[in-house]
């Protein structure tokens, strides 16, 4: 006898009541998926649920979560669409509990992640128990990449063994009998996406003020000058103008050759009396700014990104600059041990770059672009990320502006796709070793 699984079409999951929310029909879930608009799918049998399907393909997005006996989300896979019809593995991660009643994704409990890139037959490894332990595996392409496959064919995702039955015939699957229900707050979710911008028109006004849970009450003060870039070439770059070399590479977005101002933003905490740079903008085109897009090198994919992730520069010594790429090699040099903030230039070809302290020091920063409502760059804008996450309050003014991403390259080799059981099996191998090495580790300590 096949086995019989179930399935609920849906807005999402509730891991508070471990039910669904807003169940639909299988009909309009259809429409939701070719529409690429995010729904999820509930796949159960004998009692309980056993995996649960996020979908979003408009943000080229397939998570599948597998549930243990208890209904606990403990193996989780993130694929991404990076080519038409292909799903790249970005993410696997299994969660494992010491108890029956422990929650869901346990602060502090034993914690697998790997990690894969579409163009590395490795993968990063990370076990997180008793410590952190960081590795690293092979991965071919068979077992990082999938099939997109049909609306309705869930065990192509997710087949029976992996859902827990002792089975390797293909199951029935049969629509649970669900009435409809409207989106429910409690189930919602959403794609995991990269970082996105805040308030960098209100950092460059002042007057505008922000809370920031550990620091206080911001009020931002007039931008300061810090000097005029020469780009020869128009290929921007932003580095930690210490460590130049050639690793840093420009951004895939260039501007017209020109001269360009620099400018930093500044605030200062209230009662404190001191402040941090807050930003740092390459001034391109004196128009307003409609929308932004996070600034790439070539080869970095914004589809790749985790939740709060971002492509940025590093800094190692407190300082960062805006340059242009034909300057690096020259401007290395005069900068090899450190430089001012301001212009540093080199005499031979007069080619300069601008330095600026990075906010609160050492860290990765991202560079957003800033467009027009017709497309052209108004600005380049460094976020030392400090009031990020801070709350605007009155006199700011609310940020109408949106967000883009940027066009991808579609010359990427296309990869051989295998199938999720062998990828679960070649995967459980890897964690099974992991684990085992880690252990071994722990009693040679002791």
């Amino acid at each position: 006898m096949r086995t019989r699984i179930e399935v609920v079409h849906c807005a999402g999951w509730n891991p508070r009541t471990r039910q669904p929310v807003g169940t639909m029909s299988e009909d309009r879930a259809r429409e939701r998926d070719e529409a690429g608009e995010p729904y999820a799918v509930l796949l159960g049998g004998e009692g309980r649920q056993r995996a649960l399907l996020q979908v979003s393909w408009r943000d080229h997005y397939l998570g599948v979560f597998l549930f243990d006996e208890r209904e606990r989300r403990v193996r989780g896979y993130d694929y991404r669409e990076l080519a038409a019809g292909l799903l790249h593995l970005r993410r696997y991660e299994e969660w494992r509990h010491t108890s029956a009643d422990e929650p869901e994704f346990p602060e502090n409990g034993w914690h697998f992640t790997l990690t894969a890139r579409p163009d590395s037959e490795t993968a990063r490894v990370e076990l997180d128990h008793g410590g952190s332990l960081h590795t690293v595996r092979d991965l071919p392409e068979q077992h990082r990449t999938l099939r997109r496959a049909r609306f309705g064919d869930w065990t192509a995702y997710a087949d029976a063994r992996m859902l827990g039955f002792d089975t390797d015939d293909t199951p029935s699957l049969t629509p649970a009998a669900r009435e409809e229900q409207p989106d429910s707050p409690a189930g919602t979710w959403s794609v995991p996406r990269g970082l996105r911008p805040r308030h960098l028109q209100a950092l460059f006004t002042p007057g505008s003020r922000f809370a920031h849970e550990g620091f206080g009450t911001a009020t931002v003060t007039s931008p300061e000058t810090a000097g005029v870039l020469r780009l020869p070439t128009g290929s921007v770059m932003a580095a930690d103008p210490a460590t130049l070399d050639e690793r840093d590479q420009p951004f895939t977005v260039p501007v017209p050759p020109g001269e360009y101002p620099v400018v930093t933003a500044t605030m200062k905490w209230d009662g404190r009396g001191c402040g941090e740079n807050t930003a740092a903008m390459l001034r391109v085109l004196d128009k307003p700014t409609v929308s932004w897009e996070l600034a790439v090198r070539p080869g970095q994919d914004t589809r790749l990104l985790g939740e709060g992730e971002f492509y940025g520069f590093g800094v190692d010594s407190g300082m960062a600059a805006f340059l242009d790429a034909a300057g690096r090699d020259v401007l290395a040099a005069a900068c090899e041990h450190g430089c001012a903030p301001g212009e540093t230039t080199d005499p031979d070809t007069g080619t300069n770059l601008i330095a600026y302290h990075s906010g609160m020091g050492d860290g990765s920063y991202p560079v957003w672009i800033g467009r027009t409502a017709e497309g052209e760059v108004t600005c380049l804008v460094a976020d030392m990320l400090i009031l990020h996450r801070a709350r605007p309050l009155p006199p700011t003014v609310p940020d109408t502006t949106t967000f883009l991403t940027p066009p991808i390259a579609q010359d990427a080799p296309q990869p051989r796709p295998g199938n999720a059981a062998d990828a679960s099996n070649f995967i459980s191998a890897i964690v099974a070793e992991i684990a085992d090495f880690k252990e071994s580790l722990r009693w040679e300590r002791e």
